[in-house]
């Protein structure tokens, strides 16, 4: 939903934009007392827990909030937006590394690809863990449906992804009044809890953080770990700034999300002091029988919605590091008509399918996929604060000292967090951090070998005033027909240019250089979109601008500056160019290796004809190899 369209719903119903970030934003982490609290218990010893690792572990959970989501998401982080955007990508633009010194832009970007890389590969597993989990809720109404929890969560994870081609918008509205139920069950259900023992509020003193990692020394990275999985969802805070806007995520969190989870944790640790038997699954123990049934129902939909938040998010994700140039081109369909950022990239939807059920068939318990979750986002966590420091110190005219200070405690913050998760390397652990480095090798391959293609284009073609300055075309063939031709390189002849009029002998009565700019912030206003050059009587060339976040419909941008020339643009042609790539003979040194990766992408990545909405009945594509 997007920020405009909220606001104008705020005005119509009070809170709408707060329960509409209830079910978009904290779907994750809203979900996280279905299995923090019993992962930090089995932690510690399982069902030889004493009352106070219980305290313990509450209290490393409350402060664990309160420090890393609370204070640097919420007071911090949100106000580091691009544009009203935020996100990891959207911080490496904020940043504007072009202008930073080389050594620098290189650590900082390596930074945030790193930190994208990783929410992609955590977004594999946040689907499979948070379904499995509310699936596991059948275990404690019915032991015997114990074989049905894998193959019910298997269907409901197929359900949500095969929907996704269909669009959310219609049922988004639901998200938020569901989440709403879900927050209050949350909260009705903790304080009954700690009215069974009140003592239980103890937890709130960081004492009893510091004391069970004490008396736990060789577990203490394993506690931490698990206690870590309660805010796992944070960053998701940070992602989906644009939908909303700071300031209702922060009124959301605070007066809803935030006291919701709390009063829930203190009451899952409530039902283990009185009755250390609820250790199986402390989330469902709270309930009363009567009402198992409907609590599995509501947290069912709940991981749903959550799991659609993290799905969206990865789409969005991906879109933006495509058009920044990091990810081949991919079919993008938009499902809303309304919202831009409502899309669906089909390629990768099944890839996260596959994923997310092979996670499942794998792990087949939440318990076994809790020792495999949270390493990748507590790494995203780090290069977050990393970039964020950053710009602290270019943009907001902070002191040194100021900046060094907030500098040490955010990255120290994360990473006794990072650190802890390492101790998940062996149980599974390696899985996000392996999706996490193909999603690298990916995005570096991709950009190594566009720069490549790019500069054989420059060496081998002209200036393009140089082509225009010509004065020797006899022998061309000339037609009366307009012609659109993208150029990747604006100063320079595209190639299909070029070998129209060196090869074919052809040149048109006008020709149209146009060349598609993606800026650093997520959308370009229409004043702003379009440039027109005319170079001579036969040449134009025009600059197209959108914003990262923006479709890119190259006729119905390009049109109204045409027809406002006196040109029809449904008479003019599209000539395109097409690299046929050729990867290098050998395959074992790293850059060669880059260049066989590079070539699989091109042949599979989205044409150009698609990619920017060009009319396929009057685009010809000219091909011409590109060896590596």
């Amino acid at each position: 939903m997007s920020l405009s369209l909220l606001r104008d719903r705020q005005r119509a119903l009070p809170f709408a934009a707060e329960i509409g970030a209830l079910g978009v934003v904290f779907g994750d982490i809203g979900t996280s007392p279905l299995y923090a609290l019993k992962q930090g218990v089995l932690a510690v010893g399982g069902t030889n827990f004493l009352p106070e690792d219980v305290l313990g572990l509450l209290s490393l959970i409350t402060w664990s909030i309160i420090l890393s989501v609370t204070v640097k998401y919420v007071m911090l982080v949100l106000r580091a937006d691009n544009d009203g955007e935020g996100g990891i990508l959207a911080l490496v633009t904020l940043l504007d590394l072009h202008r930073s010194a080389l050594g620098l832009r290189w650590y900082l970007l390596a930074a945030g690809l790193l930190g994208a890389a990783m929410l992609i590969g955590d977004g594999v597993l946040t689907p499979a863990m948070s379904v499995l989990s509310a699936i596991e809720g059948l275990q404690v109404i019915a032991p015997s449906l114990h074989d049905w929890v894998v193959p019910l969560t298997v269907l409901v994870l197929a359900a949500v992804f095969l929907s996704q081609r269909l669009g959310t918008e219609r049922i988004a509205s639901f998200y938020g009044p569901i989440m709403v139920l879900w927050f209050g069950s949350l909260a009705v259900l903790g304080i009954i809890g700690i009215a069974k023992a009140p003592e239980v509020l103890m937890g709130f003193d960081p004492r009893h953080g510091i004391q069970v990692v004490a008396d736990h020394p060789g577990l203490a990275g394993v506690i931490v770990g698990a206690c870590f999985l309660a805010i796992t969802g944070g960053e998701a805070l940070y992602a989906d700034l644009g939908h909303f806007g700071r300031k209702v995520i922060a009124r959301a969190w605070l007066f809803a999300a935030m006291p919701a989870l709390l009063l829930n944790y203190y009451g899952q640790g409530a039902a283990l002091l009185h009755d250390p038997s609820a250790v199986r699954n402390p989330f469902f123990d709270l309930c009363p029988d009567i009402l198992d049934v409907p609590l599995l129902l509501l947290a069912t939909a709940a991981t749903v919605i959550a799991s659609q938040s993290i799905i969206t998010g990865v789409f969005s994700l991906a879109k933006q590091a495509i058009e920044l140039g990091y990810l081949p081109p991919m079919r993008i369909r938009y499902t809303s008509e309304h919202n831009e950022q409502h899309i669906y990239v089909g390629r990768l939807n099944w890839l996260l399918m596959i994923a997310c059920i092979a996670v499942v068939l794998g792990f087949e318990a939440s318990d076994r996929l809790a020792s495999a979750y949270g390493i990748a986002v507590a790494f995203a966590m780090v290069t977050t604060s990393i970039l964020f420091i950053a710009q602290v110190k270019r943009a907001w005219g902070w002191p040194k000292p100021a900046v060094w200070l907030l500098g040490i405690g955010l990255i120290a913050l994360d990473a006794v967090f990072a650190t802890s998760n390492l101790t998940k390397l062996h149980d599974g652990g390696w899985l996000p951090l392996t999706i996490a480095g193909m999603v690298i090798l990916v995005m570096v391959s991709w950009r190594r070998g566009l720069e490549a293609v790019v500069a054989q284009q420059v060496r081998f073609t002209e200036p393009l005033d140089n082509f225009v300055g010509r004065k020797d075309r006899s022998g061309e063939g000339q037609s009366p027909r307009t012609a659109i031709f993208l150029s990747r390189a604006g100063a320079m002849t595209p190639v299909a240019l070029s070998r129209m009029a060196d090869v074919m002998k052809v040149r048109f009565e006008r020709s149209i250089i146009v060349s598609v700019w993606i800026a650093s912030r997520p959308r370009v206003s229409v004043d702003d979109r379009v440039r027109v050059t005319v170079l001579d009587g036969a040449f134009v060339r025009v600059d197209l601008r959108f914003g990262y976040m923006q479709q890119i419909d190259v006729p119905s941008v390009l049109g109204p500056a045409l027809s406002a020339r006196g040109i029809d643009p449904d008479d003019a042609i599209y000539v395109i160019g097409h690299e046929r790539i050729i990867p290098p003979e050998e395959i074992l040194r790293p850059r060669d290796f880059v260049g066989h990766i590079f070539a699989f992408l091109a042949r599979n990545a989205e044409r150009s004809v698609d990619r920017f909405g060009l009319p396929r009945s009057r685009t010809m594509e000219l091909g011409y190899p590109v060896k590596l």
